[in-house]
């Protein structure tokens, strides 16, 4: 699907001028990869019109057919409450380690369950090993995952990546659209 070139330009003109910083020394990322292109997804986001714009990003890149939509807490949870509040969806978070007491859930928001059909998000992915982590916790709970997306998406393997796993990768952004290294 995609977004158009009108939103597309200015979630770039966005992400550039909000959420990017290219650094004189190589800093190393929570992937383990290493760049002097440091993108921060939350900041560039953190407007509620900036917000806004990159929900109905992803409403149009995935289009319909989701009932939830979530991913990793943090890199996550501002995106898919924006999409819930567009789409009219529910929204859930994946936590890094299941809740030591009540439920001992590892997702919290929506129950999710077999009849759930899930968007699953990310602010900024360099490898997409923590939204497929979050992915298998929705998969057990028997939830359809539809769609992955992200703000940026920082390396030509994620799309392979999402691939083997048999899930369909919408990112808004690319390393190639912000004109940054690909990791």
């Amino acid at each position: 699907m995609g977004i158009g070139p009108d939103l597309k330009a200015e979630l770039v003109k966005l992400v550039r001028e909000q959420g990017f910083e290219r650094r004189s020394e190589p800093f190393q990322l929570t992937s383990g990869g290493w760049s002097h292109d440091y993108v921060d997804g939350k900041y560039a986001l953190s407007r509620g019109s900036a917000l806004r714009r990159a929900a109905e990003g992803v409403c149009d890149a995935v289009g319909g057919g989701f009932t939830a939509v979530g991913g990793p807490t943090m890199g996550a949870d501002a995106l898919a409450h924006a999409v819930c509040l567009i789409s009219g969806c529910s929204w859930f978070s994946v936590r890094k380690e299941a809740k030591g007491h009540g439920r001992r859930s590892w997702v919290e928001g929506a129950r999710l369950d077999d009849s759930a059909s899930v968007l699953m998000v990310e602010d900024v992915v360099s490898t997409g090993a923590s939204l497929l982590r979050a992915a298998d916790h929705v998969r057990d709970l028997g939830a359809m995952i539809v769609a992955a997306t992200a703000l940026v998406d920082r390396s030509p393997r994620v799309a392979e990546t999402f691939r083997e796993a048999g899930i369909r990768w919408e990112p808004l952004l690319t390393w190639k659209d912000l004109q940054i290294d690909p990791l």
